[in-house]
């Protein structure tokens, strides 16, 4: 099984302060916590580029999207995005055939919600494949699942294919899912184009459809969207997530076209990096400066309206990165999705600066599901554990495992720390959340040692980062501080990292003096204990009265009566607080 890359441990000292009272409460705050967690699906690039084996009719990965939408329906998914290619080569009959393969998610109640790649769009002469996908996929614009035409029907399907991987018949009845819907309408309509945005529970969808009606791979651009873009973006409800989608990249690894247009020359990664711009010809400068003022300007705009992460396919292969923009002002993450296809791409030089790699995933069959809680994102990687390429021929299976979650929160930070860098650069506090919503105690957090000694690299020697995620929750009962959630040091909660001090402090002078209060983590099922308890292979504890200091070693542990903090030496990222009857009497020393 390939590696992916990123998987490294951490040496980090994290400070949390409880400031209770200090911060003065906000005069207009947003709906309370939402406490219903729901989740969604991500599907790419479901394009069978092999001759039909029995289980993959026309140019579509049936096989790959039949045990993966299971996946999708074992993990309760509300909906289900696929972010382009969703078959090989656009036509009507192959974008029907995809229709008729979404009826197991209809079946079970989930939505789909399809965008066009440039292999509908760009691929062959079917110049209707938007609106194809439109007639196929009536959900989009209205939001009715389960509502596939009467004509379209199985006669499509190649009698072994029917046979071996039947698509479901219909069970149920229509259903919705999504309302306020919205699309650029003068510019699909000019394009043939299909993008479109949508609002479910406390989050807007929105898939980005670049293609122009003559069907141009390189000259697409997203450009002439951004009006609408910035107005859908910054109109949604206050607090609310933004999921943006789609099929090409911000910066691809394999493919130099993007969301902005083709590369400049061979020279190019994408976004004009490192380009000699006195060499280029004036018809290549006024391209090479087009194109980056379209990049400054949508990731200004991601920036701006709080997406965290723009998810796009194409490329084919697992990529999580942060983008800056070409002058440097703004930056978004992106995901670019891992391959649902019989074929893989791997990522090659030109690479720009502006891309800063934060794990990778090559040759290997996945899906994602978001999950989404009150102000928190979790974005789990799931991959085939065969890998290699496999891409499950004449039948085949897969066995999909856990591959890494990463966490993103409206409340928190997500700062990148670089391979032999300190992070004492992640400060965050519960200022933001207390703007958000009542209840917060007031906490406050900081890592103030610790390098990261990640030595792992992309496939072309670029070094991997880590992205520290915060993220936080109001207190529970028992506790004297807000909780932190800490994530990015592992690739998988509960996976070794290095070692790291948390420290926490509250206005209960009384009871740290007393020995009362420590640094709790919450175990597997849900109890705050002492967060030296959980470090990763055990090891020896030993309690200090007093501040924390470089020389105390993992399994430290103590309180500071003068700062009102309370510390541990750690070596795992989770939920944090400062809890009662964390510290032993008899370990007590004054």
């Amino acid at each position: 099984m390939r590696k992916i890359y990123g998987m490294r441990i951490i040496k980090v000292l994290i400070t949390v302060i409880c400031l209770a009272g200090l911060i003065s409460p906000p005069l207009a705050l947003a709906a309370p916590h939402n406490t219903n967690s729901w989740s969604f699906g991500v599907i790419s690039d479901t394009q069978w580029t092999k001759d039909d084996d029995g289980y993959n009719p026309n140019t579509v990965a049936a096989n790959i999207i039949a045990q993966i939408d299971q996946k999708f329906i074992e993990a309760g998914v509300k909906l289900v995005i696929a972010v382009g290619d969703t078959c090989d080569s656009g036509s009507q009959v192959n974008i029907d055939t995809r229709a008729l393969y979404a009826q197991t998610l209809y079946n079970a109640g989930i939505g789909f919600y399809p965008l066009r790649g440039n292999h509908e769009a760009a691929h062959g002469s079917y110049v209707n494949s938007g609106l194809e996908m439109r007639y196929a996929f009536p959900q989009i614009g209205t939001g009715i699942n389960n509502n596939t035409p009467a004509d379209i029907t199985t006669d499509l399907i190649p009698a072994e294919d029917l046979v071996n991987n039947p698509a479901v018949y219909n069970t149920g009845s229509t259903f919705k899912v999504g309302n306020y819907f919205s699309e650029p309408a003068s510019i699909n309509y000019r394009n043939n184009s299909v993008s479109y945005a949508f609002r479910f529970n406390n989050a807007t969808f929105m898939l980005l459809d670049q293609f122009n009606v003559d069907g141009e791979y390189y000259p697409s651009t997203i450009a002439n969207q951004m009006d609408w873009i910035n107005s859908t973006l910054s109109s949604r409800p206050a607090n609310t997530h933004a999921f943006v989608f789609a099929h090409k990249n911000i910066l691809g690894g394999n493919h130099k076209d993007n969301m902005f247009g083709g590369p400049i020359n061979n020279n190019d990664p994408g976004d004009g990096y490192g380009i000699d711009f006195g060499a280029l010809t004036p018809e290549e400068q006024e391209a090479l400066a087009a194109k980056q003022a379209a990049e400054n300007e949508f990731i200004a705009s991601m920036q701006a309206n709080d997406v965290p992460v723009v998810v796009s396919g194409h490329d084919h292969h697992h990529h999580l990165s942060l983008v800056t923009s070409p002058d440097g002002q703004s930056h978004v993450h992106q995901l670019i999705t891992q391959s649902d296809s019989s074929k893989f791409y791997t990522p090659r030089e030109p690479a720009s600066a502006n891309d800063v790699p934060i794990q990778q995933d090559l040759d290997r069959i996945g899906y994602y599901i978001f999950t989404v809680d009150g102000t928190q994102v979790t974005i789990d990687y799931y991959g085939d554990a065969t890998g290699g390429g496999y891409y499950g021929p004449d039948g085949g299976s897969f066995n999909f495992v856990k591959m890494s979650t990463v966490t993103y929160n409206l409340n928190g930070l997500d700062p990148i720390v670089a391979q032999g860098a300190s992070y004492s650069t992640t400060i965050d506090d519960t200022t933001k959340a207390s703007a958000m919503e009542h209840g917060f105690k007031g906490t406050s957090m900081s890592i103030l040692a610790g390098t990261n000694g990640d030595t792992s690299t992309t496939n072309y020697g670029k070094a991997i980062s880590k992205d520290v995620t915060t993220c936080w929750e109001r207190s529970e009962r028992g506790l004297a501080s807000d909780i932190l959630a800490l994530g990015g040091m592992s690739m998988l909660p509960g996976d070794e990292a290095d070692q790291y001090v948390l420290s926490m402090s509250c206005d209960d002078r009384g009871s740290l003096r007393h020995g009362n209060f420590g640094i709790a983590a919450k175990d597997e099922k849900g109890n705050w204990v002492n967060a030296v308890n959980m470090n990763v292979g055990g090891g020896r504890t030993e309690f200090v009265s007093g501040p924390w200091e470089s020389k105390y070693g993992l399994g430290a542990y103590g309180v500071d009566p003068a700062t009102r903090t309370a510390w541990a030496v750690i070596n795992y990222d989770g939920s944090f607080a400062i809890g009662r009857g964390i510290v032993p009497q008899s370990h007590h020393r004054r």
